[in-house]
C-alpha cells in the first residue's frame, strides 16, 4: 500500500509541476476567450532592432506578439507601448500585435494601440511572462477615401513561462 501511495504522488507531483511550468497564452477578442498554443518563440532581428516574436495558434487562427528585447532587458515590470512605425524618424513600437483569424492566407489585423506588460523575464534561461492588451485593424484597402476599416479589442492577454530562442545572426 505504500509503494502505491508513492507511485501516486510521483504522478501527481510530476503532473502539478509540469502544469505549473506549462506555457499558457490566452486572450479575448470581443470578448470571447481564445486558448492559443505556442508554436514558436524566438528573437528575431527586424530592421535593425531585435524583437521577441511570440507566435500562437488557436485552430486556424493565429496570433504574433512582438517585444522589443531592449524594452524587456531593465527593470520589471515593463510597459511596452504600441506606436506607429516611423521609418522616417526610426522609431519602431515597444511591442504589436498581429492578429490572423481567417488563417495564413486572409487578412491580417494590425496593431493601432495598446501595450504589453512583461512581469517576468529571465534572459538566462530565455522565459518570459506577461499580460497585453491592444486594439486591431483589418488590413483592407478600399477605392472610398476615408473609408472605416473593421477592428477589433485583444483583451485578458496572458502569456506565460514562454521559452524562447534566440535566432543566431547571419554573417554577411
Amino acid at each position: 500500500m505504500k509503494k502505491y501511495i508513492l507511485r501516486i504522488s510521483v504522478i501527481l507531483f510530476a503532473f502539478f509541476y509540469y502544469n505549473l511550468q506549462a506555457q499558457v497564452f490566452t486572450f479575448k477578442v470581443d470578448g470571447k476567450l481564445i486558448n492559443g498554443k505556442i508554436a514558436e518563440a524566438v528573437v528575431v532581428n527586424l530592421g535593425d532592432v531585435d524583437y521577441l516574436q511570440i507566435r500562437a495558434e488557436a485552430d486556424d487562427k493565429i496570433v504574433y506578439l512582438y517585444c522589443k528585447t531592449s524594452a524587456i532587458n531593465g527593470e520589471l515590470p515593463a510597459q511596452l507601448k504600441f506606436r506607429e512605425h516611423n521609418h522616417e524618424k526610426g522609431e519602431t513600437p515597444d511591442s504589436e500585435i498581429i492578429w490572423v483569424p481567417e488563417g495564413p492566407d486572409k487578412p491580417q489585423w494590425n496593431s493601432i494601440k495598446g501595450e504589453t506588460v512583461v512581469t517576468q523575464h529571465d534572459p538566462e534561461n530565455k522565459v518570459i511572462s506577461g499580460t497585453f492588451e491592444f486594439v486591431v485593424e483589418k488590413a483592407q484597402y478600399s477605392s472610398k477615401a476615408n473609408a472605416k476599416k473593421p477592428s477589433a479589442e485583444i483583451t485578458s492577454g496572458i502569456f506565460s513561462n514562454v521559452q524562447y530562442r534566440v535566432e543566431e545572426k547571419k554573417e554577411g
